[in-house]
Formats: structure tokens, C-alpha cells, sequence
């Protein structure tokens, strides 16, 4: 599936401000209890948290250097930086080609906003990563709570299948939409997990903070939506 800058009008619909505020409240009531129960397990080791090490353990007991190499393209392919920048050549692309600024606005300030939210929770909770014995090269030292490169795909995903589609929606660009996005959420967080960099409440913060990042989109748009003419 591909995600289309360019817009057919053919057996598509708009959603509404009910269907818009509905799916917000969701994402929001979702995400937050997802993000909480993955703090309270990353803190006190209850619950989710009971899960950190034996999936840390299961994932090194299959390791294998075929499927190391494959997980090492995919959170390479992940890193934020590199996001950052994809991100942005979207963004641009679509003001040349639509002429808009109010969707690539939403865009790049979404992705910048959480990578920027994610580094502070990464400083205020100094959740330590998985020991580097148990990590493959190259290292990474800093703290771990949430996962920035699983973060930055669910949210990048998350927020551009919501800007095309809330304004040209059909039940195949809404299952695509929702398939490349578990898809894609999938892959990295499992490779972040595989290689050792991440705990499980690491990677589901993110997929909770994901939802809420979605949420607030969401609101942004249809608050300024009548300034920003589609």
C-alpha cells in the first residue's frame, strides 16, 4: 500500500467532525492506559514489566545471523535522524504538489514534537537499557523508556494515514492505512527488542504515546481547520 499525496475523489468520503472527535477520544482513552500500564511495569517491574526479561531472553535464544542482519536493516531503516528527513521531503513535496500548508505543518510538527517528548521522558524516567552483554553492535548507553525509533514510526504513520485519508477515505485506504501501520509498528519494535537495545515497556509506551500523539492531531485539526482551508 502507498500512502498517496496525490488524491482521487473517485468513491471516496470525508469524514465527519463526529467520526473525527470519536476516533480522537478512543485513541486518546487507549493510548493513555496503554502508556500507564507500560510505566507502571517499567517502574515497578508489575504486570508488563514482569514480561521485560523473558522476552529479552527469548529473543537471544534466536538469534541467528540471517535474522540479525534483517533486523539490523530494519531499525537502521527506523532511526530517527533518518525520519526526520523523510519526514520533512514529504512535507515539502506536499506543499509543491497540493499547494497546502496547513497538512505539512501537522506533519512535521507531529514527528517533531514526539521526537522532543521522547527524548525528555528518556531523561526523566532514566530507565537503564538492557545490559550491553546482552545488547549487538554497535551499543547503545543512553536510557531507554520510550523507544524513539518505534515511537517515531507509529507516529509518522499514524499522522499521515490520518491527514490523507480523513479527507478521501474508502474502506481500502483505511485497512491499508491500519495494516502498514501495525506492520510497520511490528517490525521495529521487534527489532529494537531482538537486538537487545529495548525493554517490552519501552516499545509499548511508545505504541500508547503513539495513540495519544494521534489524539491530539486530531484536535489540532479540527480546531484550526476553518483557518487553514483544505
Amino acid at each position: 500500500m502507498a500512502l498517496e499525496i496525490i488524491e482521487s475523489t473517485k468513491n471516496n468520503t470525508v469524514w465527519s467532525i463526529k467520526t473525527q472527535v470519536n476516533i480522537a477520544i478512543i485513541c486518546l482513552l487507549v493510548g493513555a492506559t496503554i502508556f500507564i500500564l507500560a510505566f507502571i511495569g517499567m517502574t515497578q517491574n508489575y504486570g508488563i514489566g514482569a514480561f521485560n526479561q523473558p522476552v529479552l531472553d527469548w529473543m537471544i535464544s534466536h538469534r541467528s545471523s540471517s535474522i540479525t542482519n534483517i533486523m539490523k536493516i530494519i531499525t537502521d531503516s527506523a532511526n530517527p535522524i533518518m525520519f526526520v528527513a523523510i519526514v520533512g521531503t514529504i512535507a515539502g513535496l506536499w506543499v509543491i504538489i497540493k499547494r497546502e500548508i496547513w497538512r505539512p505543518i501537522l506533519l512535521v510538527g507531529s514527528v517533531g514534537f514526539v521526537a522532543g517528548l521522547s527524548t525528555l521522558l528518556k531523561i526523566v524516567t532514566a530507565n537503564s537499557r538492557p545490559l550491553t552483554t546482552d545488547m549487538i553492535a554497535p551499543l547503545e548507553i543512553d536510557y531507554s523508556f520510550p523507544s524513539g525509533h518505534t515511537i517515531g514510526v507509529i507516529v509518522s504513520l499514524l499522522t499521515l494515514g490520518y491527514l490523507l485519508y480523513s479527507r478521501r477515505s474508502s474502506f481500502g485506504r483505511i485497512f491499508g492505512w491500519v495494516f502498514a501501520t501495525v506492520l510497520g509498528t511490528a517490525l521495529v519494535a521487534t527489532s529494537r527488542l531482538y537486538l537487545g537495545y529495548h525493554w517490552l515497556t519501552d516499545v509499548i509506551a511508545s505504541v500508547g504515546l503513539g495513540l495519544i500523539i494521534l489524539a491530539l492531531v486530531i484536535t489540532a485539526d479540527l480546531i484550526t481547520d476553518k483557518y487553514f482551508k483544505r
